[in-house]
């Protein structure tokens, strides 16, 4: 017995845009959710703008500083495996607030710990409180627009890396003048939290 899929998948997709709406109707969210993964992104490339300064601080060698963005990318490569757990057992809302909630402590952490295994394990924890994100960002922003819209809202969702690779080393250059890397850390920690 044959099943037509077709119909299906059509009948889930009408079922699932009943309550989507326009794009221009969902301004608000979107640009929320773009400052959500503009974070959450910025939180994962800051460190490199402010390597040289780390590298000084802590005594380490680029080798050793290299290790601390393949553990960003190990992080976030195993909770984007695992973040459907996440999205299944909490809600994709929750998921959103517990990604920005950790790496906000993540980056609180790293910037009190004095110890390498210290900043190490932050460093895992921000890739993974990052990598929890993506999955239900943009399935939470596929429900609030309609099919027709996906690509637009996406396009703009999207946009936070471009910001983030632009941002980084800027805002990086101008706080080091006044702070050092680890208040850096503590500002951007502080604005992911709240």
């Amino acid at each position: 017995m044959q099943v037509n899929t077709t119909l299906i998948r059509d009948d889930s997709v009408k079922n699932m845009n009943k309550s989507s709406a326009p794009l221009s109707s969902q301004v608000v969210p979107l640009i929320l959710l773009t400052g959500i993964f503009f974070l959450n992104f910025i939180s994962r490339i800051i460190l490199a703008p402010l390597m040289p300064t780390i590298e000084n601080d802590l005594g380490i060698g680029h080798g050793e500083a290299g290790a601390l963005f393949f553990l960003i990318s190990l992080g976030y490569f195993a909770a984007l495996m695992g973040s459907g757990f996440f999205s299944y057992h909490l809600t994709h809302r929750k998921t959103i607030i517990l990604s920005s909630m950790v790496s906000g402590a993540a980056l609180f952490a790293i910037s009190i710990s004095h110890t390498m295994w210290g900043i190490r394990l932050g460093l895992l924890i921000v890739g993974m409180a990052a990598g929890i994100y993506l999955p239900s960002g943009l399935s939470t922003l596929t429900s609030l627009v309609r099919s027709r819209d996906w690509g637009k809202a996406i396009a703009i969702h999207e946009m936070a890396p471009n910001f983030g690779f632009v941002v980084a080393p800027l805002l990086s250059e101008i706080l080091l003048i006044w702070f050092s890397w680890r208040y850096i850390l503590i500002l951007l920690g502080v604005v992911s939290v709240s």
